[in-house]
């Protein structure tokens, strides 16, 4: 493999469940906050090239990625290897990788080693770890992990009304100051990041008065724009006392915009409501 024709991207790896906590009313499954996100630069190959060295048929719809993780689930019978496809499309973007590097070091088998697919600009359920066969089909993939977990329901009621979990939502998280935090009068470095799954981020703002107005904050431009996510800042100048409610909010070059209240589904997934951070002065 180490033989072939490598690429290093960095890529913003979310899971879906990320911000799982803040959804209301509260949904299914691991309670995250902000942490269930992670940047590296990921070293691979190109799925496209081995798909082109394997002769890949024009017939093929979809490609189906196996990894050597399985087990059982309490709604269907039998054993499942956790097994994800992609579109063909997706499968041949040439920052599809099957990676044996993260960070400029050998994959541990904590992030998949020997081998782990790598999706740029979708949430992270897509990225299969320790990959163990790869398949090009000419049908939609089933699996469970494909047509009933990773999927919106946005229909407590309903199973049949549903979509897929793919492209990453635009998001933002306020790293500085600390929810809860108590601060003195005066200046405050607001940070955080924002990040999205189409094009790059076009503008971040802030609102210190539950959204009535917005103030624009500095964005720090990186090279390796736009698999990446982006750093962003604004001095807050306070000289009065009280409980303040920091919101941020991104936007990216589509005119996706994140909102002030969640798409509300059943299972969780892709929380992208306007960040928010409580304060006290």
């Amino acid at each position: 493999m180490r033989s072939l024709p490598s690429r290093t991207v960095p890529v913003v790896l979310e899971c879906a469940g990320n911000k799982r906590s803040f959804f209301e009313p509260k949904t299914f499954g691991e309670q995250w906050e902000r942490g269930a996100i992670a940047q590296g630069f990921w070293k691979g190959v190109s799925l496209s090239h081995l798909l082109r060295l394997a002769d890949l048929k024009p017939s093929a719809q979809e490609v189906i990625v196996e990894g050597w993780d399985a087990g059982s689930r309490e709604d269907m019978p039998g054993i499942f290897p956790y097994a994800r496809s992609l579109p063909i499309t997706k499968a041949m973007h040439p920052d599809t990788l099957l990676a044996y590097e993260y960070n400029g070091q050998p994959l541990t088998w904590r992030h998949g080693f020997p081998f782990r697919l790598i999706v740029p600009h979708w949430y992270a359920m897509a990225s299969v770890k320790w990959v163990r066969r790869i398949v090009a089909v000419d049908a939609l993939f089933q699996g469970p992990f494909q047509s009933v977990d990773y999927q919106y329901y946005p229909d407590n009621e309903n199973e049949q009304v549903k979509y897929p979990v793919t492209i990453l939502n635009v998001n933002s998280s306020i790293l500085q100051p600390l929810d809860r935090s108590v601060l003195r009068k005066g200046k405050h470095a607001i940070q955080g990041i924002a990040w999205t799954g189409l094009g790059q981020i076009s503008r971040v703002e802030l609102s210190l008065d539950e959204g009535n107005t917005w103030v624009a904050a500095t964005i720090g431009r990186t090279s390796f724009e736009p698999p990446s996510w982006v750093h962003w800042s604004y001095e807050w100048e306070i000289n009065q006392s009280g409980e303040f409610t920091i919101l941020s909010r991104s936007s990216d070059i589509y005119g996706r915009a994140q909102p002030l209240e969640a798409y509300w589904n059943r299972k969780g997934y892709g929380y992208h409501a306007a960040d928010r951070v409580k304060v006290v002065v």
